[in-house]
């Protein structure tokens, strides 16, 4: 009686072990059947990618749950196939695919080019089909473009000039420009007949105009396109100003006694350069000899001559002339050279009256600075007003007329001033001697 309670406990036993071995084994039956049909997807967001020419670029593409699918990488302008699960496809040598598992696919593009520019989809083979898309930008330096900016100008002084500078690049390039010397760039405009003039250092825009130009703006110009992606690049454009020799002298009238050396001196601007050269009555001096020693300073369209004549004889006082040609014009200037009386000092020495040298003509600093050369643009030009451009001259459309040509470049910047400035200054000579002649009584 007590055998048969017993069995219901024992089949009861039994029968829990079978039920719990046969859940195990279908739970793990069952999580394995749903990991294989978990469909993948993309675990990240493709980034966009940004590189300047020339780098290396790396798109990366992460997946998970992937299990049997293929993953390809594709162009999405020539809908090219790059890439196939590990395999590239592409015949790109600069691409290549890394892939340490079966979840990261990389793809990597070296020496990145503007054509490689543009969307590069990661694409999984599920039905329908999985993708995601990032964007290639490619930075490109900045390059001058020769062919339509401005090569070397040459354009007459009093015309108007335009200089071009254009740039390629991503970004767009920006234009600047400044001169090579460093100097201000002086850009003025007409209005009303007046012409107001701003000095820049530096100037933004493809085309640099310059209306009425002179002779300081004559110079080298450096055109600068830059957009933040290395390097910058430069272009040099040189402004030759042509415009006739004039002349200047700072001195008209110069008195030293005899057996003394005197030097004279001499300004001149021109361009093309100019030729230029001392000369008395009639004889030209260029070389140097036991009489005359000759200097010349150039620098730039500016000339400094200088004439030293060493041990004054009574020949050797009168009118010296400082002459100057070019292509556009001739101009010439004189200095008056004159003898000085030695006086004789009290203790019986000789002393001269070196130091009274009259100096007619002699522009103070003031004076000076109105009548630069460097400054000397007047609204009317004494030669007609005409640009020169590769080779040809052409006329500009406010080319001055003939009647206009009644301004004296040479009488202004001092040319000789004739035998009543002379006997001025001697008058005046005497009467600073005049305490001294008293004194020696």
């Amino acid at each position: 009686m007590n055998r048969i309670k017993q069995r219901p406990w024992g089949v009861w036993l039994l029968t829990l072990a079978l039920s719990v071995l046969l859940k195990f084994h279908v739970k793990g039956d069952v999580d394995d059947l749903r990991e294989e049909e978990l469909p993948p997807y993309f675990a990240e967001v493709i980034p966009n990618v940004t590189v300047p020419r020339g780098r290396d670029a790396r798109i990366p593409c992460v997946i998970d749950n992937l299990g049997s699918y293929r993953p390809a990488w594709i162009k999405v302008e020539d809908k090219g196939i790059l890439s196939i699960h590990q395999q590239v496809i592409s015949r790109n040598y600069r691409i290549s695919l890394s892939t340490s598992d079966n979840r990261n696919f990389v793809l990597h593009i070296k020496n990145v080019q503007e054509s490689d520019k543009g969307g590069y989809m990661c694409q999984i083979n599920t039905s329908p089909m999985m993708s995601q898309v990032g964007y290639l930008d490619v930075l490109v330096p900045p390059d001058i473009v020769v062919e339509e900016s401005s090569s070397d100008v040459v354009v007459r002084e009093g015309s108007n000039v335009t200089l071009i500078c254009k740039a390629k690049g991503y970004p767009r390039p920006t234009i600047s420009w400044r001169r090579e010397d460093n100097e201000p760039i002086p850009l003025g405009s007409w209005k009303n007949g007046k012409k107001t003039q701003t000095l820049v250092q530096t100037y933004e825009g493809e085309f640099l105009t310059v209306t009425r130009v002179s002779r300081v703006h004559m110079g080298a110009y450096l055109c600068i396109a830059n957009n933040n992606v290395p390097s910058p690049v430069s272009r040099r454009i040189m402004l030759h100003v042509h415009f006739p020799p004039v002349i200047w002298i700072p001195n008209q009238l110069v008195g030293a006694p005899s057996r003394t050396n005197v030097t004279l001196d001499c300004h001149s601007e021109a361009y093309p350069p100019a030729v230029n050269y001392w000369a008395k009555e009639g004889h030209k001096i260029f070389l140097n000899n036991d009489k005359f020693l000759v200097s010349v300073r150039k620098g730039g369209y500016k000339t400094h001559m200088q004439l030293t004549v060493r041990q004054l004889r009574e020949h050797d006082f009168g009118a010296y002339k400082c002459l100057s040609e070019n292509l556009l014009g001739a101009t010439e200037g004189s200095v008056n050279l004159y003898e000085l009386p030695m006086e004789k000092h009290r203790h019986g020495r000789n002393r001269t009256a070196f130091h009274q040298l009259a100096t007619l003509g002699k522009l103070s600093p003031h004076s000076r600075q109105q009548q630069s050369l460097d400054s000397q643009q007047a609204d009317k030009h004494p030669y007609g007003r005409n640009s020169y451009h590769d080779g040809k001259y052409f006329a500009s459309e406010d080319s001055y007329s003939d009647e206009d040509d009644s301004h004296d470049e040479t009488s202004r910047y001092g040319s000789n001033n004739g035998p009543s400035t002379f006997s001025i200054a001697l008058a005046a000579l005497l009467v600073a001697q005049l305490p001294v002649a008293l004194l020696c009584l």
